[in-house]
């Protein structure tokens, strides 16, 4: 009832570093919520911020989804540029995908919140604060003293905001003296009901191998699983192919057949690989090169 709703995503292969400081992704963030706020016909779920790329869920018409990334570039290309920022834009740009059942939606949403946490082993889909991750299903985030923007001057309005239009902007919520809450502009709590429970949702966040390689296969996303993950999906491959779960104690032939599904079909790099089965790194990439 809330649809149509869609998966936007940027491709870092493509793009360089953009974010390189916790203030340069605050700043992002800001910027991504001023644009929320210029399209109020859009309601973000999550998202999330990474070095050289992001994702985000979305409902609402897709012309104004796609309207919406492009008024954050637009931002950022300005503002950046004004900080003396060198960033190539030009490759920065948006798919848009349709997100079309319930339980698509549910893997998308988890698929989003765990992407820092997959790619950094120093986060968790609780604790990346460039996201809407962090708020689901927490209640202390209620707690955080804010400031509502309608009550700063007009001069730090337009300080935070980094724009002479500051109509419209009403509902975000600035805590730490610049940054908006994510609360303030990312509909957590219409993602939330998209699930039976909290429980149900911590459950997805580390049991739905199969749904995240097929999300990472149509996303063209290159590491989606942890190494943790990757064992206990490589423990399963061997005791449903070979009758063992002892991995590191396969034939080379097995190991090579475990190799090939761990590349192809999860995306598992050289070097998962040959920390999972204890494989020659030569041998691996001339297999995967």
């Amino acid at each position: 009832m809330s649809g149509p709703f869609w998966h936007l995503f940027t491709d870092g292969r493509k793009m360089q570093d953009i974010y390189l400081s916790d203030e340069m992704f605050e700043l992002a963030e800001t910027l991504l919520a001023v644009s929320c706020c210029k399209y109020p016909k859009v309601k973000v779920i999550t998202f999330e911020l990474m070095s050289n790329h992001m994702h985000l869920i979305a409902s609402g018409p897709r012309t104004d989804c796609i309207a919406l990334f492009d008024d954050f570039k637009q931002r950022q290309q300005r503002v950046f540029k004004k900080a003396g920022i060198i960033v190539d834009w030009d490759s920065f740009e948006a798919d848009i995908i349709p997100i079309d059942s319930l339980k698509a939606l549910r893997n998308e949403i988890v698929y989003t919140n765990r992407n820092a946490y997959v790619a950094n082993p120093g986060h968790t889909p609780s604790n990346y604060p460039w996201g809407g991750g962090y708020a689901y299903f927490c209640p202390l985030i209620k707690h955080i003293e804010t400031i509502e923007f309608d009550k700063l001057t007009y001069d730090r309005k337009r300080q935070i905001a980094h724009c002479r239009d500051i109509d419209n902007l009403s509902r975000l919520r600035v805590k730490d003296g610049m940054g908006v809450i994510v609360t303030s502009f990312c509909d957590i709590s219409l993602g939330e009901r998209m699930f039976q429970d909290a429980r149900s949702y911590f459950n997805a966040l580390t049991r739905n191998a199969e749904a995240f390689s097929l999300i990472a296969e149509r996303l063209k996303d290159t590491i989606f699983l942890t190494d943790e993950e990757l064992f206990n999906t490589s423990v399963k491959y061997a005791e449903a192919n070979f009758g063992t779960k002892t991995v590191t104690m396969l034939s080379p032939e097995q190991k090579i057949q475990l190799a090939k599904e761990l590349h192809f079909r999860y995306k598992a790099t050289n070097q998962q690989i040959r920390r999972l089965l204890r494989m020659d790194i030569h041998i691996l990439n001339e297999m995967f090169p």
